[in-house]
């Protein structure tokens, strides 16, 4: 499998907001301050337990223990 170049990375990253790929999956977000709280898709989740910062464009399960940024 190809390697895929860390600028590239960097500049999806940058480029593209997690908020939007959640909504996109069809998360549905609501904000609580700083953060967007949502439904978790990486398991059954019953109330919200993932976490976005906008800001830093990484989120959080609490449920499940899973995080990242877009890539990931």
């Amino acid at each position: 499998m190809p390697r895929v170049p860390d600028d590239l990375k960097e500049r999806l990253k940058r480029e593209v907001s997690v908020e939007r790929l959640a909504e996109a999956r069809g998360v549905k977000l609501r904000r609580v301050g700083k953060q967007l709280v949502g439904l978790c898709p990486f398991h059954k989740d019953k109330s919200p337990s993932l976490r976005i910062d906008p800001a830093q464009n990484i989120w959080h399960c609490f449920g499940c223990d899973r995080k990242g940024d877009v890539i990931e």
